[in-house]
């Protein structure tokens, strides 16, 4: 009934079958045995109850018992700061979180740090070195991050060359200890030193270009067509 009563934008009719609103049945009730009475998570966003009154009255494994999803979550004041690092990952996957709705949230490097997420748990929410670099990732946001050391992101995203220089990883980001010289020449330089300057690369195109035209013709008059 009163799922109707919502879908029929009636839920006026809904709060006189209840005898109280959700705001009111949680200041003497535990949310869990909400459902009971008809409640549900969308109850939060038609009442404007945001995330912060519902942790302060309830723990989270009681708001997840609830019903909560990731949407309505977000919609009702969730924020990256909230999601309690490594551990709180469980959390959010137990809100039924898609990595498109997780990519669409934490769209800057600035929330990914707020997350407090460790590499491998960014690599387990779906994202890629490339989209990192693209949120904002660098050698200097990288370096204000825990966790995020060179080995790290290494073991989880095997950056190319051109991704670590893209993210400004050369021989100065070792210059006052900001990061580990020797795992810069382990992982990094190796890497890099296979890179060519761009302005190389293009003579080289060309060149493979011009050999390639001075092979067909010579082919042609071998071949007697000219």
């Amino acid at each position: 009934m009163v799922e109707y009563l919502r879908e029929t934008d009636q839920m006026g009719m809904a709060t006189k079958i209840r005898g109280m609103t959700f705001k009111k049945f949680i200041k003497n009730n535990n949310v869990e045995s909400a459902i009971n009475y008809g409640f549900s998570p969308l109850d939060c966003l038609a009442e404007n109850i945001t995330w912060g009154t519902l942790r302060r009255a309830f723990s989270v494994d009681s708001i997840m018992k609830f019903g909560m999803t990731f949407d309505i979550a977000t919609k009702i004041g969730l924020e990256p700061s909230h999601f309690g690092g490594d551990e709180g990952f469980d959390i959010i996957k137990r809100m039924k979180a898609t990595d498109q709705e997780l990519h669409d949230f934490i769209n800057t490097i600035h929330k990914l740090k707020q997350t407090k997420w460790s590499p491998a748990i960014a690599k387990e929410a779906g994202f890629s070195f490339e989209q990192l670099i693209e949120m904002g990732g660098n050698v200097n946001t990288f370096q204000s991050m825990d966790q995020w050391t060179i080995k790290q992101m290494v073991l989880e995203f095997q950056p190319s060359g051109e991704q670590w220089l893209q993210a400004g990883f050369d021989a100065k980001c070792t210059e006052d200890g900001k990061w580990e010289e020797e795992h810069y020449r382990k992982f990094i330089a190796t890497e890099t030193a296979n890179v060519l300057p761009p302005e190389v690369e293009e003579a080289n195109k060309k060149l493979v270009s011009k050999d390639y035209i001075l092979k067909f013709d010579a082919n042609k008059i071998l071949s007697g067509k000219i």
